[in-house]
């Protein structure tokens, strides 16, 4: 019988392993406050970098929370208008 190569090796595959469950952690290391948003946890709120800025966050986030206190709309789309009016605001007054 011809020795195995090392490539099909319980080692390499010991090998393999260990780089993926390395990388897999980096990646989760990396991406720890990403994942935490996602999971539900709110994202410290920052503070805007001008007045006229921060006049237009909460300008345009009440208008946002009224509309789903009204019913008008759902959670889903509350976080999206809200990401919407926060990137129209910065990209008016920057931030």
């Amino acid at each position: 019988m011809a020795a195995e190569p090392f490539i099909d090796s319980r080692r390499a595959r010991l090998v393999a392993g260990l780089v993926l469950v390395v990388a897999v952690s980096m990646l989760v290391y990396f991406h720890r406050a990403d994942l935490r948003t996602l999971a539900g946890g709110r994202a410290a709120p920052e503070t805007p970098a001008t007045p006229e800025l921060a006049a237009c966050l909460s300008e345009r986030y009440g208008s946002v929370d009224r509309m789903l206190a009204d019913g008008v709309i759902d959670d889903v789309k509350h976080t999206l208008f809200r990401q919407r009016a926060a990137a129209m605001c910065q990209d008016r007054f920057g931030g």
